[in-house]
């Protein structure tokens, strides 16, 4: 949103020039537009350099400023915002107020943008609306954070929640969906800002070979190898013909290591049952993800982690909806 051409005629930040286009809008003057303040972080950084000491730094700003605003708006690049709006969702405990994180696939520096429709709606509904959950804001659908994924790199409507509604679309006016809102909350606002290490993931390919990673990964005592997303086929299907495989990946899990089972499927879910190899899975102690998304099931691993729970609590607290980033049945 924030970026703007150099000497190659190639996109890069350049501070200070989003808040001056932002104060320089005329409908920022409108009656009808909320006061805004505008913190702007140095340096300004493209979103795939961002990381949990990144998240962290907006969460303890939102937390200082927590009873002095209506709600936040967080803009940021594109690209890893799934990710950050998961993280978010987490790290802000008990959110009682509207988190809107939002950007744009056209800068402000172009003709024609969307930037601008997406700034002036988020902060619309961050100011006005009781939702107190980390959603995305994007072109013209408000989804729920941690459910959300990019899912185009050249569409305006880059974004998508496969297993979860929209909580707001909009057209002349935005309209909510009521009952999808998240009840507020019955404790207080914290932060959590001591986050865990994010774990990699792995996605299998028909043939790959994996062994040489998992048996390292089992004999690593570091602690960023304390976990590891596996994207499995489908449900959670894998190959049943490749022992070598299937024992790797036991060894890891008799290592002491978490590993989750996430889909390479955009929409569905993970269901260790469905297949006897999958079966095989739950058995060695592999957690499913359920519905979540990838970004969800990283940061959720890093965030149980930070808070020092041992892997018999990680791995029960994955399958449990802690703020909405997975579908329990009842």
């Amino acid at each position: 949103m924030g970026m703007r051409k150099n000497e190659s005629n190639s996109l890069e930040p350049c501070p200070g020039y989003l808040a001056t286009q932002i104060k320089e809008m005329p409908e920022i003057k409108v009656d009808e537009v909320p006061k805004i303040d505008i913190i702007e972080y140095e340096p300004i950084i493209d979103s795939s350099d961002m990381n949990s000491s990144d998240w962290t730094r907006i969460v303890k700003d939102i937390e200082k400023n927590y009873f002095d605003y209506h709600g936040f708006v967080i803009i940021m690049g594109t690209d890893t915002m799934g990710y950050a709006a998961s993280a978010f969702s987490f790290m802000l405990e008990h959110l009682g107020k509207t988190v809107v994180v939002t950007g744009s696939m056209i800068p402000f520096c172009e003709v024609f943008t969307d930037a601008r429709r997406n700034f002036l709606v988020s902060v619309l509904v961050a100011a006005n609306s009781d939702i107190p959950e980390v959603c995305i804001f994007f072109n013209n659908v408000l989804l729920r954070g941690n459910r959300t994924s990019k899912i185009s790199s050249t569409c305006l409507d880059a974004f998508d929640s496969p297993n979860f509604p929209p909580l707001a679309t909009l057209g002349v006016t935005l309209n909510i969906d009521s009952h999808l809102i998240r009840r507020p909350p019955k404790h207080s606002f914290k932060a959590f800002t001591n986050m865990g290490p994010v774990p990699p993931v792995i996605k299998l390919t028909p043939g790959c070979a994996l062994e040489f990673i998992l048996n390292h990964l089992a004999e690593s005592d570091l602690p960023e190898n304390r976990s590891l997303v596996l994207e499995f086929f489908g449900t959670g299907n894998l190959p049943s013909r490749k022992q070598s495989f299937l024992e790797a990946l036991e060894r890891v899990t008799k290592s002491g290591k978490i590993v989750v089972a996430a889909s390479q499927c955009m929409k569905g879910c993970v269901e260790l049952d469905a297949y006897s190899v999958a079966a095989h899975l739950k058995k060695i102690g592999v957690v499913s993800v359920n519905d979540m998304t990838t970004a969800a099931a990283t940061t959720k691993l890093s965030y149980l982690i930070g808070k020092g729970l041992n892997n018999d609590e990680v791995r029960h607290w994955m399958e449990a909806d802690i703020c909405g980033e997975l579908t329990i049945d009842t």
